[in-house]
């Protein structure tokens, strides 16, 4: 088959051999359904490629060695660098949710009043959380945190455990002095000593 330029009036006839008019037909029914769509669609797939870009984690819902908070942690770094709105941040959140999860939200979303406005990144991050880490165990690993001392681990083993629960104590961590003073407290008396002859 030919290849052939062609004008913007021949377009709108059949000249193309072997193809009838049925595909030139459908090639205008979809510029003309891609038109009517207008450009938020565009823009909308154009985010979720930005968004996939970034490599998100996926969410079950089924597997023990799925961590929640992580899963919440890591998206919203990415929300955060894409500059997403409230409502795409959920959508995008959603995006992520596979198997049991993705039936949880479906569900959320059906119990919502119809008048209610779309979800906030809060509400879905309050509701998820209820969800897959409820109260109890936030409130436990709160209480890891105030109760972490290195004892006989290793600093390098012991910051990594206080970073960990550090995420299930915002309020304690949001201003730098105090997150130093806690991690300080919690090292060996010995390391505690040092810091504290340094600090003089």
């Amino acid at each position: 088959m030919t290849v052939t330029r062609k004008t913007m009036a021949s377009q709108r006839r059949d000249t193309t051999v072997g193809e009838g008019t049925s595909k030139l037909v459908a090639t205008q029914q979809q510029a003309k359904a891609s038109a009517s769509v207008g450009s938020s669609e565009g823009s909308g797939s154009s985010r979720v490629r930005e968004f996939t870009a970034l490599s998100p984690p996926k969410f079950t819902g089924t597997y023990q060695r799925e961590d929640p908070q992580d899963f919440i942690d890591q998206l919203h770094r990415i929300i955060r660098v894409m500059h997403a709105t409230e409502k795409e941040a959920v959508e995008l959140a959603a995006f992520r949710l596979r198997d049991i999860a993705i039936l949880w939200y479906e569900g959320w979303e059906r119990s919502k009043a119809r008048d209610v406005p779309p979800a906030s990144w809060g509400k879905f991050l309050d509701a998820f959380l209820d969800q897959y880490l409820p109260r109890e165990i936030r409130q436990a690993r709160f209480d890891q945190f105030l109760a972490l001392k290195q004892g006989n681990i290793s600093v390098r083993e012991y910051s990594l455990r206080f970073d960990s629960l550090a995420r299930y104590a915002p309020s304690i961590v949001a201003i730098m002095r105090e997150k130093i003073h806690r991690f300080i407290a919690g090292l060996a008396p010995e390391l505690t000593e040092a810091c504290g002859t340094t600090a003089l």
